[in-house]
């Protein structure tokens, strides 16, 4: 099918980081002038709020090992960083990358560290190894003592708001005439020869016609196409948060995000209203849901019984460790908030970009893998190229729903795959 263009009807299911971009590139693209024809269904009561990328922050880095990842971490860096579309949102603190020196991880890190060296010059990039790690942090600031550590500081990154710079997106995009509608979709409408779709049913019963449908549903995604149970697998990634007092935020205002390649943990500076943000980035937990036979579905704020629910003690405990080894006294601090961020997780850590083989009309935008959100100035033109197919061959084959299922992600380890069940019982009680 060619692309869409006006006046048929899009509708695109999620206004998350892959949905509000998708929607803004096509209002200024292809649709300027007839953005009203683009419908954004979200099933949160406020624009994207149960997506993963409505959060305080997320990391924008270009520690990759992988330098087709890592030139689009600089150029997604240079728009966060000078694009006045995305400038608001981002805090240049730095980041520093480390791992253990026994731990295999180091050689992501040391490849990482190559890279972002000779493109960004010796004086933008700091290495240091054991205590002299210490060195990579503000004066005054306590931390780990690092021994048996290497790691380096990269001045160019930090994070971005990442609420808010999904919330301005979809804002401006309503405000170009993109019609946005609260609901969560159910069903595909087919054809009457189930050959393509013509829109999506809402668990409300109403439907919605459309001559193209964009799902951008993240974890959500195997509900709607459970075909991709498995190549787009939900994992519950655990979080936690502590508040800082007015002076304990003045003393760690500069810190730069840390992340720990070995373990997975990582943290964040403290965000206007001192609240800190720490979490695991690993192969993640799963929630198997035997009604719908899928492997697993996010358990989030709009998930009966959700208030009930707690991460994993063995998940409190790792974090709590994470912070231990990086800014012993904020480990000390109560924490006041846990939860799960759910991934879109292809094992190749590649993103799904790609219309479904079955259905003509039907255009997939998923697989995120923990690691989307920096892309964001770029991924509105990324999807909009795929859909027009003008993505360079060895990225469409690269984000094609078949993908390369020689890659992994080694991000989270170069070592079997391992996920583990989230309990039913022995979680951490705050």
């Amino acid at each position: 099918m060619p692309a869409p263009r006006p006046p048929q009807l899009i509708c695109i299911i999620g206004a998350g980081e892959f949905g509000s971009t998708t929607a803004l590139s096509l209002a200024e693209g292809p649709y300027k002038g007839h953005e009203s024809l683009i419908t954004v269904v979200e099933r949160g009561t406020e624009l994207a709020l149960d997506a993963a990328s409505s959060d305080y922050n997320k990391i924008v880095r270009s520690e990759y090992s992988d330098p087709l990842y890592a030139k689009f971490a600089r150029d997604a860096i240079i728009e966060w960083e000078s694009n006045s579309r995305w400038k608001p949102h981002y805090h240049s603190s730095g980041v520093v990358a480390l791992s253990a020196k026994s731990d295999p991880q180091t050689n992501y890190v040391q490849g990482a560290y190559e890279f972002n060296k000779r493109v960004l010059g010796e004086g933008m990039c700091e290495c240091r190894e054991d205590g002299g790690m210490k060195e990579l942090y503000p004066r005054g600031v306590r931390t780990g003592s690092f021994s048996g550590d290497w790691g380096y500081k990269n001045r160019s990154g930090g994070w971005a708001a990442s609420r808010d710079a999904v919330v301005a997106t979809n804002s401006l995009a309503r405000q170009l005439g993109v019609r946005y509608l609260v609901g969560e979709a159910s069903h595909l409408l087919y054809n009457s020869n189930k050959t393509d779709v013509e829109g999506i049913k809402l668990s409300n019963g109403t439907s919605i016609r459309a001559d193209f449908v964009i799902s951008a549903m993240g974890a959500w995604t195997p509900l709607l196409v459970p075909e991709l149970k498995d190549n787009c697998l939900p994992t519950g990634q655990t979080v936690a948060v502590i508040q800082l007092t007015k002076e304990e935020a003045e003393k760690y205002k500069e810190i730069p995000v840390s992340l720990c390649l070995d373990t997975g943990f990582y943290n964040f500076p403290p965000t206007s209203t001192g609240l800190v943000k720490f979490a695991i980035h690993d192969r993640g937990w799963l929630s198997p849901n035997p009604q719908l036979n899928l492997p697993s579905t996010p358990r989030t704020t709009l998930t009966p019984g959700y208030e009930n629910q707690q991460i994993p003690a063995s998940a409190l405990e790792a974090l709590k460790a994470g912070m231990e080894r990086i800014h012993p006294e904020l480990a000390e601090k109560e924490i006041i908030e846990t939860r799960l961020c759910w991934y879109s997780d292809r094992e190749s850590g590649d993103f799904l970009f790609d219309y479904h083989p079955r259905f003509p009309s039907l255009f997939i935008a998923a697989g995120g893998s923990g690691h989307a959100f920096k892309f964001m100035p770029l991924t509105g033109e990324w999807i909009l190229s795929s859909i027009e197919k003008r993505l360079p061959e060895d990225l469409a084959k690269l984000w094609s729903f078949e993908g390369d299922a020689s890659r992994l992600d080694k991000s989270r380890g170069e070592g079997p795959i391992v996920r583990k069940l989230l309990p039913n019982a022995k979680q951490a009680k705050l």
